[in-house]
């Protein structure tokens, strides 16, 4: 499984995997040292799954509705993502996931989670390679 990176600045990258006839994109946006992630992909890429991480490591997930009596899935997405890059989150994250694959095949399934956990990999590698640069706060008094 090759991980391309499509785009990179001190702030961003963009990474992207292609397999069983799909392509899954990993989107990171940072300011200062809080994150924002996007797993997205598929033929109807859409944002469907949150996940808030704080600097101690708690995570909360709102899953939003897909269609009647169902909500989006792509959490399992964000967790393989989260594996590797949870403990290079200085302060705050959020991930936002979505994902669909018309007339999706059972291999096509198979291959989503290994997809995700290559983004990770990818990313949390670029966050090593790109630490975020501290700033001062400070508050009124």
């Amino acid at each position: 499984m090759h991980v391309k990176t499509l785009a990179s600045t001190e702030q961003t990258v963009q990474f992207a995997v292609t397999e069983t006839d799909y392509t899954m994109h990993l989107k990171l946006e940072r300011q200062t040292s809080d994150l924002l992630i996007q797993i997205i992909g598929g033929d109807v890429p859409h944002y469907g799954v949150i996940t808030t991480v704080d600097k101690t490591g708690k995570a909360l997930t709102t899953a939003l509705p897909s269609r009647p009596g169902h909500v989006h899935q792509e959490k399992v997405l964000i967790d393989q993502v989260l594996k590797t890059v949870k403990p290079l989150i200085t302060n705050n994250a959020v991930l936002v996931s979505g994902m669909h694959v018309n007339e999706i095949t059972p291999a096509q399934m198979r291959a989503a989670m290994p997809m995700a956990h290559e983004l990770g990999v990818a990313l949390a590698k670029w966050l090593k390679a790109h630490p975020d640069q501290t700033q001062v706060v400070t508050y009124a008094k």
